[in-house]
This record gives structure tokens, sequence and C-alpha cells, in this order.
């Protein structure tokens, strides 16, 4: 089937359904998952100490590694110039866990359209990751990366599911300080190394400045990971707790020299929480996460 091609003006062409959705194989290791929780100053025992009893799991937010390669070939389902595609913003994101990631796992993530349309000022798209223990079959991990791009329009029978997001969580009580840190001039280099997530927008200034932006910008799923590890090291989550579901929304950049406040509040079914800048303003905005008792690693889990 031809396909009619994309010029340079602001539009995204959705494709007929039976387009083929895109996958990628890893094999993953210590190697990968340790750097991983480095990067974001992450020492817990489950995620760093290679002595743990149960050995090393990958960070709740590894996923996005696995995942970088399919967004980086475009959204499946859509059509659009390099132009377009470096317009689009992380607008949103959510990862549920349905078992843990480790070393020693052969793992097969599939990408599929899921949202393509028009709000009033952008086109948003959503794509939806599924990855599979390549082994056995199971599913290990679904995630919704949303992606708005401002003043492009969606051309052709637009996508919309129904709604892939979880129940909103409830807060018992008003959000309090539970980890702080500041985005040093390394940073952003240190996570796309390490997470193996290159965008030049977050690594050179001169990319980043031919953008219309002050400087680089730290990796957004950077942001996320660190505020889960300041929630898994604070009272708000019960200790050895397996994170099941994390969603957010990502609401302002983040610069190098930001120091960021990670506001968090058990809620009746997890954790709500949300991201601020000294001055109070959001970067992560409506954060929730879930929780259950960590597994013990079955026999030829991954």
């Amino acid at each position: 089937m031809q396909r009619t091609s994309v010029d340079s003006s602001r539009v995204i062409r959705v494709v007929p359904d039976d387009a083929e959705p895109h996958s990628i194989d890893h094999q993953l290791d210590e190697r990968w998952l340790l750097a991983f929780a480095a990067s974001i100053d992450d020492t817990r025992s489950e995620v760093f100490d290679l002595d743990h009893p149960d050995g090393i799991v990958g960070h709740p937010v590894f996923p996005v590694c696995i995942e970088w390669p399919l967004i980086e070939q475009g959204a499946p389902g859509i059509e659009l110039s390099l132009e377009t595609l470096r317009l689009g913003l992380h607008a949103s994101h959510r990862i549920t866990t349905f078992a843990p990631l480790r070393p020693g796992a052969r793992v097969h993530t599939i990408a599929r359209a899921h949202i393509a349309q028009n709000t009033k000022r952008a086109a948003l798209v959503a794509t939806a990751f599924h990855t599979y223990c390549a082994d056995r079959g199971t599913l290990l991990v679904s995630s919704y990366v949303y992606t708005l791009y401002p003043g492009v329009r969606v051309v052709g029978p637009e996508r919309r599911p129904q709604n892939s997001g979880g129940p909103a969580l409830t807060p018992i009580i008003s959000r309090e300080p539970v980890g702080t840190f500041v985005v040093g001039p390394t940073d952003s280099i240190v996570y796309t190394e390490c997470a193996r997530i290159w965008n030049p927008i977050h690594t050179d200034s001169r990319v980043a400045r031919a953008s219309g932006l002050p400087g680089t910008v730290y990796h957004g799923t950077a942001t996320l990971a660190r505020a889960v590890t300041s929630i898994l090291t604070s009272s708000v989550i019960q200790p050895n707790s397996m994170i099941t579901d994390i969603s957010c929304r990502f609401s302002a950049p983040v610069y190098v020299g930001d120091s960021l406040t990670v506001w968090a509040s058990n809620a009746t079914d997890g954790v709500c929480f949300d991201v601020r800048k000294r001055d109070g303003h959001r970067v992560i905005s409506d954060g929730q996460l879930t929780c259950a008792p960590t597994p013990s690693p079955a026999k030829g889990e991954g």
C-alpha cells in the first residue's frame, strides 16, 4: 500500500489501522540496571546492591530506557516530517508494572498507536508500549506515552480510544516535602549515557538555544525517576513495596541549577505527588503511584 508523502507543513497524518506495530528486543543486564540507578542517585539496595539476597531489579521508571529506541523511530500509525517531530513535548506518562525487570531477562517490546487527535492548540499523540518476557511470553510492563505537538493538526481519521488512565487517587492528608535535589551541570549527560536515551536538546546547549530555550533541558523521565526514589525512601510508603503503577503530567521544563522538591502524601490506594521549583511552580503535576509487596523472584522470571 502506497502512502502519501508528508511535506514540511505542520501536520500529522494518520495511517490505516492495519499499520505494522514497531518492536524491539533487549537483553537486560546488571550493568544497565545499575547505571540507571546511579544516574539518578538511587542507592537503595534493591536497585544498587549487587550482593542483595534476591539480586537487583530495575528502577520503577527503568522501562523508559527500553522504550526509547521505539520512541526515537516516531510513533507507529502516523506520518510526520522531521520538523514536526522536533516540536513534540512529552506531556504525560503512565507505567504499569506486572513483574520486576531483572538482570538476565530477554524482553520484547511492542509499540502501537493509541491516540492521534486534535486539541484546541495542538495535536495529541499517544503510543502504547507492552513489554513481554521473550522466553515465556508473560506481560511485564505496559506504558502509555503522551506527546503534544503545538501548532500541529492531525489529518485523517483520529484515534480516540477509551481512557487508559488509572483511577484518580484521593489524598488523605495535604502533601508534604519528602525530598529535594538540585540539577547539576553534568546530570543530563550522565542520565543520557546511563539510560541510553539521547536527544541533543538535553546535552547540547547550541541545539537547545536554536529551539528557543535558555539552555539544555533535564529529562522529564529523570525528574520523575528521582521523584519516585524520594517517595520510596520516605515515610509516605511502606518499606519493601513494589511500585505497580506510576502516572504524571510534565508541566514545565527543568534546567541546570533548578532546585526541585518532591511533595507527596498518602492516598486511599497509594501516593499522590508533585515536583516543584523553589518558587512553588510545578514541573510534575498530578503524580500518582500505587504499590504492592515486593514479590520474590520466580524461577526463570523474565
